[in-house]
């Protein structure tokens, strides 16, 4: 029966629905809400569809304001569970909402089922019909609201013509179909910054910040890496509020239905299916542990970057990340970010330093003889060997190949251990001249080389090497050698001629002059 003195009552007809949902409707079980639901037309196809009262896993809810409508879901089954969807408050949680809202007041109907959506902790898929002009004339704030939300929400929308024009209550309005799915998980997330905007740093903070930043990141990346920080800030403090809340909650939880059980003479009120916590103090603990991996892996985005991280050898990564750990049991702040960034910048030419004088470590450990073990200083040598590194080394590095394969072609497949000596070969090399690059051509089988130097694998194990560029491996013996005071100090070359003469005779004139934090300049370019 048609009510024509109900101004909104306008049942759905059976092709429209079918277009709304589609090939979707065999997909439907759980909980579904019909938020509108006239006579129950769209209910009535969907039990028809899906087998409804032959099944467990499908429910359905029916919300109506008309008495008489009312009474007819009623004698068909339908159960009505409120009256006006607009102030219903439930802690259900649906699975699929299917909609038919007056058309005078759709987009108020819309947001709040939206809204409801949000507040799950399931995903919801919602299939609404409104009037076309509810998008199309979008004059109010609630009309640009709605927009946002389903643009945000990529909410797939369709418009159709004559859609009622042959309906049981006819009528002319176009109509718009749409279809969106909402995860309250995503949504509460992306929605952290709207929630709670970032007030900034103030500008004496913002400054040093920033001076901290430019020893860290090249210039011209200094503004996005303080947003960065600005934002993992942020992201830190609502996630560790949002975890401390979540083991409140489970804290109350058991509380409460401790509390409970004493109340109803230790009668459990619990299904047996239900999940109940049996500790607090275990929640306690655990809740130190995700708040702990939390500030480690959020110090870790603050401070380990790849623009650094990628002139650094193997040991000048370790180095670092033995100063990050040192770290992450500080709170993250502003304040806390600006003190440790300045603390790795001025420890940044050690790591540096560390990075070049690592892989010389390694290399002479293998050719230095008896008088390395008692002679510390450059007039007391018998030999060059334990101060310097040669033109041609032997670096016994256990790797295996497959005489039978070639390896020629492509020297990122060579044994992964070569490749990490050779990349963290050049790698020093390039903190004295950042030209050199680890291109390497292919010489023969097992062979490469670039500018830098020549090396060949063999199978016994050992990887031999030739240096191309004499003034770079001088540099960096130069380099090495003063930072373990072998050789002559810069003071004394200045003011000894013999020690200045020494220099010139191992090393070329060349590295005059050259010291520790100039031979870094590259890095900080």
């Amino acid at each position: 029966m048609i009510y024509t003195d109900n101004k909104d009552f306008y049942p759905t007809p059976k092709s429209l629905f079918y277009k709304l949902v589609g090939s979707d409707l065999r997909y439907f079980k759980g909980n579904i809400l019909e938020p509108s639901a006239g006579d129950g037309n769209m209910i009535e196809y969907i039990k028809k569809e899906c087998g409804w009262g032959n099944r467990d896993d499908l429910s359905i809810d029916a919300i109506e304001s008309d008495n008489r409508l009312i009474n007819e879901l009623t004698r068909k089954g339908i159960n009505v569970v409120w009256d006006d969807f607009l102030t219903y408050e439930t802690f259900k949680e649906y699975d699929f909402i299917v909609m038919n809202p007056p058309f005078s007041d759709g987009v108020d109907h819309l947001l709040k089922a939206i809204e409801l959506i949000e507040n799950q902790i399931n995903p919801c898929r919602i299939y609404s019909i409104l009037n076309k002009q509810t998008l199309v004339n979008a004059y109010s704030s609630k009309r640009q609201d709605l927009l946002r939300k389903l643009n945000r929400y990529q909410a797939d929308i369709e418009y159709v013509k004559d859609a009622f024009v042959y309906a049981e209550r006819k009528t002319d309005v176009e109509v718009v179909l749409i279809r969106v799915n909402i995860s309250p998980m995503e949504c509460s997330g992306e929605s952290i910054y709207d929630r709670i905007p970032f007030k900034g740093v103030s500008s004496k903070s913002s400054s040093d910040l920033e001076k901290a930043l430019s020893t860290y990141v090249k210039d011209n990346e200094v503004a996005d890496k303080l947003n960065d920080v600005e934002r993992y800030v942020l992201e830190y403090e609502e996630a560790c509020r949002v975890t401390k809340n979540a083991y409140k909650a489970m804290e109350k939880r058991e509380r409460f239905f401790s509390y409970l059980r004493k109340v109803n003479k230790g009668e459990d009120v619990l299904d047996d299916k239900l999940p109940i916590f049996t500790s607090i103090n275990t929640s306690a603990k655990d809740l130190n542990k995700d708040l702990s991996r939390l500030r480690r892996g959020y110090w870790r985005l603050i401070l380990d970057t790849d623009d650094f991280k990628e002139h650094l050898t193997s040991e000048g990564i370790n180095q670092l990340n033995k100063r990050l750990s040192l770290a992450e049991e500080m709170e993250i702040n502003i304040t806390n970010v600006r003190m440790l960034m300045m603390a790795i910048g001025s420890n940044k030419t050690d790591m540096l330093i560390e990075s070049i004088v690592s892989i010389f470590k390694r290399v002479t450990q293998h050719h230095m003889n008896q008088y390395s073990t008692n002679i510390h200083y450059y007039n007391g040598w018998k030999t060059n060997d334990a101060y310097r590194i040669n033109k041609k080394i032997i670096i016994p590095i256990s790797h295996s190949f497959d005489a039978w394969w070639d390896f020629s072609e492509d020297y990122e497949r060579i044994n992964r251990r070569v490749r990490d000596f050779i990349n963290d070969l050049v790698k020093s090399f390039q903190l004295i001249d950042p030209s050199f690059d680890n291109e390497f051509e292919v010489i023969s089988n097992q062979e490469f080389e670039n500018d830098l130097l020549r090396f060949k694998m063999f199978m016994n194990g050992n990887i031999h090497v030739w240096f191309n560029d004499m003034s770079a491996l001088n540099k960096l013996n130069y380099i090495c050698g003063q930072h373990f005071n072998w050789i002559p100090s810069e003071e004394e070359v200045n003011e000894n001629e013999e020690a200045k003469k020494f220099v010139v005779r191992e090393f070329g004139s060349e590295v005059l002059g050259i010291s520790l934090l100039t031979e870094r300049q590259s890095v900080s370019a």
